[in-house]
């Protein structure tokens, strides 16, 4: 009983950051699996999968209401996502579960820096290619913005992979993507989230074939993740991401070596 209080705990308050941020939670909800409840890594990937599909759909709901989601632009990242979500999680059926580690930690750091250094400019705007204009309301932009459907389809795939192999969501490139051709970062979440949902799905129903889904943590997890991510959303409009931003930066680089130290090196 106070493992499954824990676990419920834990997946609330990873939920509510997570949606405050725009990606799924798989950033933590793999790390504490792995670590606090000793899951394997292939489990933990899968179990993360699924949990955020509850989370993503509870703040969707509330940024729905807020009016930021940007459905056009989700679409364009959702189908690329779902194909390489699916091809990443069939992936993991040849990896070593220390490679899926290792992954996942380089996943983490590079996730860190993109909170902590913006102007690294990991996710960098492809302008070339077939092009649509959008000038979604609320945003505040004056001029239509003109985005290239190449830009958004290529980190599409690269979300959906990453999160298919190691469990994390593809919001790590969704929300960059976004605010490097201009969306204004709070609808950038928001859209980030709508997109994840679908990836998600198809991640996790891939990993649920191959066996790699605990259906007892899915429950408490996902019941969880979805109350905190509910809360999140409601107060991220009062919230600076950008402070919470930096505090996680440096936490993910400390989880990733935590893992690595326990999980690849045996100490």
């Amino acid at each position: 009983m106070f493992e499954t209080i824990f676990a419920f705990f834990i997946a609330a308050g990873i939920g509510l950051i997570a949606s405050i941020i725009g990606m799924g939670g798989g950033f933590l909800y793999v790390p504490t699996l792995t670590l606090i409840f000793n899951f394997d890594p292939k489990m933990a990937v899968g179990t993360s999968l699924a949990v955020m599909v509850f989370s993503s759909c509870a703040a969707t709901i509330v940024y729905r209401q807020q009016k930021k989601v940007l459905v056009t632009l989700a679409a364009f990242l959702v189908l690329p996502a779902m194909i390489f979500s699916a091809l990443g999680s069939l992936i993991t059926m040849y990896f070593d579960a220390r490679i899926l580690v290792v992954l996942f930690a380089l996943v983490l750091i590079l996730m860190s820096l993109q909170m902590l250094v913006p102007r690294l400019c990991i996710v960098p705007a492809i302008t070339w290619g077939p092009s649509f204009s959008v000038n979604p309301s609320g945003t505040g932009q004056r001029e239509p913005l003109r985005i290239s459907c190449l830009h958004l389809v290529v980190w599409g795939a690269m979300g959906g992979l990453v999160s298919g192999i190691t469990g994390t969501s593809g919001g790590a490139f969704f929300v960059p993507a976004l605010v490097a051709i201009g969306i204004p970062v709070h609808f950038a979440v928001a859209t980030s989230l709508l997109a994840i949902i679908p990836t998600s799905i198809t991640g996790a129903s891939t990993h649920a074939v191959l066996g790699h889904i605990s259906l007892p943590f899915l429950i408490v997890y996902g019941a969880g993740a979805a109350i905190g991510a509910y809360v999140g959303a409601s107060i991220a409009p009062r919230i600076h991401a950008d402070h919470i931003k930096k505090g996680f930066g440096i936490l993910l680089i400390v989880i990733a070596l935590i893992m690595i130290q326990q999980k690849v090196l045996g100490g």
